[in-house]
């Protein structure tokens, strides 16, 4: 729930850690499991695997992975999640006494089928990069409707304003509890273009470079039924190349 939902709802500090605490307790403990000569020394050989990941010095390996992955994986680097092997002395004192945890034994259950629950917990830290990006509480849903113009983010905001488009909220992005400063979630409860009045539009404002951005038509509200797929199909290119016509004429 953490890493898929509360990272990007309720953006901060203690939803970007939580995550990484529980991987330093979980992943020792997990190389117990498996292998069991490791012992005490799966404290020593997680941590190390741990810091590894959170450097730099993994991105060769994770864009390889990716390369060959279906399912890719990402990490951002900051040294303060770091912090989180403060609590690396709980999973080697339950290592160390395993009493402790037979009152949470389920005794009718094959151990090994917890193996696929923990291996799935591990792996799905956050949702891929694009998730951040493409939020929406509306009805209908554009994840891939991105047009860029010749703006810097800021730039961008100012002129839209100027000629008349006000966000209703301008939030900054979170990506996996880092704060992306050239990236904004902009709401605007109410456009009309032409006839047509347009309701709580959710559009994401992202920087390419220093003179560009890359504008995400992420979704809205549409007074329609849309359990017919087609339909669904046809408003969803509708609406994005009328909103991204519409700001550029604005700029």
């Amino acid at each position: 729930m953490n890493d898929q939902f509360f990272k990007f709802k309720f953006s901060n500090f203690l939803t970007g850690k939580i995550s990484d605490i529980c991987g330093v307790i979980i992943f020792p403990m997990l190389l117990a499991y498996i292998f069991p000569k490791l012992k005490e020394y799966s404290i020593v050989l997680s941590s190390l695997v741990f810091i590894f990941w959170k450097s730099e010095y993994s991105q060769g390996l994770i864009e390889f992975y990716n390369s060959i992955s279906p399912i890719e994986t990402s990490r951002v680097i900051d040294y303060t999640d770091l912090l989180a092997l403060l609590f690396i002395p709980i999973p080697y004192y339950l290592i160390k006494n395993p009493k402790i945890l037979s009152s949470f034994s389920f005794k009718k259950l094959n151990e090994k089928i917890i193996l696929i629950p923990v291996f799935l917990i591990l792996i799905s830290e956050s949702p891929p990069t694009s998730y951040y990006y493409t939020y929406s509480d509306g009805n209908l849903i554009c994840n891939k409707c991105t047009t860029t113009v010749n703006y810097s983010t800021n730039d961008l905001i100012v002129k839209l304003k100027d000629n008349g488009i006000i966000f209703d909220s301008i939030k900054p992005i979170y990506v996996r509890g880092v704060v992306d400063s050239t990236s904004y979630l902009c709401l605007k409860k109410e456009l009309i273009i032409d006839k047509d009045t347009l309701r709580d539009i959710y559009i994401t404002l992202r920087s390419s470079n220093e003179n560009k951005t890359i504008i995400y038509f992420n979704g809205m509200n549409v007074p329609k039924d849309l359990t017919n797929k087609k339909l669904k199909r046809k408003l969803r290119k509708y609406y994005s190349k009328l909103i991204a016509t519409e700001l550029k004429k604005r700029l």
